[in-house]
């Protein structure tokens, strides 16, 4: 593509910026989505074989957009006949420290219509004896994970089909020209009335004024091949540590291992391109200490492998979307902040919606830029 002028154009082709081409080609707005690299791209924060999804959130309101997701996650699948939501259930397990956390989480999950069960020490040895350290347990039966290089591609298929198209390969800078938005790669240039930059974790290349108000941190991930039947699906769930931060999946036998990994703030990094070969400092000591004490397990027993991704943190954790301050024509969708993917199905509505001037009740105050940049100087985690 040599260039050209479009209705929309997106810089970033994951999950926002795929939920909101896709969404504004159903708009019927030519729309132009914009990558550094391919889509999906394996070094982007949508890519890998699971994502959470879950309505057990301490804020109602990600409680009711969550909702809402899962069902609009399905009418996708229905779209595109892809599997790509696993409703395999989650489970919030603590120790014994964490039970006003739980207690949270279960009062708005059933204010929202979750279906949520509560756990005590004896339904957990009986259900899930796998968790040698619970005492007590929320768990939501059409949580799960999301197959998330699925997902992405999903909605790329679904947006080129609604006449979205794609320039890979090209970074992308920005610029007023004229009451419109220029859009410059070392390829092209393009134009639009429009431009959403959804760029995740190299925003600040393109907006270095969002500064330590947009917190780019590594976490560790860690994959187990081989493990017993009883951390597979089905005999496992996908699980949340209320006390550790701890995450993570079950296996899946010739499909996927079993996956920990873990959610918590680590020390910013400057580089959003680093090496995902690495990991956090004591990462590794700390999953293998978590999996001897929760689960029985030792790592060097199995095929073990750990690669890291980026956490795009605003301090607040919520997300930024909202027009750029001093930018015309310019909006920010941005901060998924380690929780956002689930809400890729719906994400790109709330998007059009404030674009076209539409007042929506998915849209909240805590999404504004004002809200970003007046939060705390560090992340805190939903």
């Amino acid at each position: 593509m040599t260039g050209g002028s479009f209705d929309l154009i997106v810089v970033g082709g994951g999950v926002f910026g795929l939920s909101t081409a896709l969404e504004a080609g159903r708009r019927r707005r030519r729309t132009l989505v914009v990558d550094r690299g391919a889509v999906p791209n394996p070094i982007s924060a949508s890519y890998g074989p699971s994502r959470k999804i879950r309505s057990t959130y301490l804020d109602p309101h990600y409680t009711r957009l969550a909702l809402e997701a899962m069902a609009a996650w399905r009418r996708i699948e229905a779209e595109t006949g892809a599997e790509l939501y696993v409703a395999a259930g989650n489970l919030n397990v603590s120790d014994g420290e964490a039970g006003a956390h739980l207690e949270t989480l279960e009062a708005n999950a059933r204010r929202g219509g979750a279906k949520v069960r509560r756990l005590d020490a004896d339904d957990l040895r009986r259900e899930f004896p796998q968790f040698r350290r619970g005492r007590r347990a929320l768990l939501e039966e059409d949580a799960g994970f999301l197959r998330a290089t699925d997902c992405v591609t999903a909605l790329r298929e679904l947006a080129e089909a609604h006449g979205v198209r794609f320039a890979t390969g090209q970074d992308a800078t920005l610029a007023g020209s004229g009451g419109a938005v220029e859009v410059r790669t070392d390829r092209a240039t393009y134009h639009a009335p429009q431009v959403v930059v959804a760029a995740g974790g190299w925003s600040k290349r393109l907006f270095p004024e969002l500064g330590r108000a947009l917190w780019q941190c590594q976490q560790g991930i860690m994959y187990l091949e081989g493990v017993p039947a009883a951390l597979c699906r089905p005999a496992f769930v996908p699980y949340s540590g209320a006390d550790t931060g701890f995450y993570g999946f079950p296996a899946e036998p010739g499909r996927a291992g079993f996956k920990l990994a873990r959610h918590l703030v680590t020390d910013p990094i400057d580089d959003p391109d680093f090496d995902r070969r690495t990991t956090p400092t004591g990462f590794v000591e700390a999953a293998v200490g978590f999996l001897r004490d929760w689960f029985g397990l030792e790592p060097g027993r199995y095929r073990a492998t750990c690669e890291s991704c980026m956490y795009n943190l605003s301090t607040s954790n919520d997300f930024l979307l909202d027009f750029h301050p001093e930018m015309p024509g310019v909006f920010l969708a941005t901060a998924g902040s380690g929780h956002g993917f689930k809400f890729g199905s719906v994400l790109g509505r709330i998007v059009l919606d404030r674009l076209d001037g539409i007042h929506s009740d998915r849209w909240t105050q805590q999404f504004s830029y004002e809200a970003f940049r007046t939060a705390g100087a560090r992340p805190r985690l939903l």
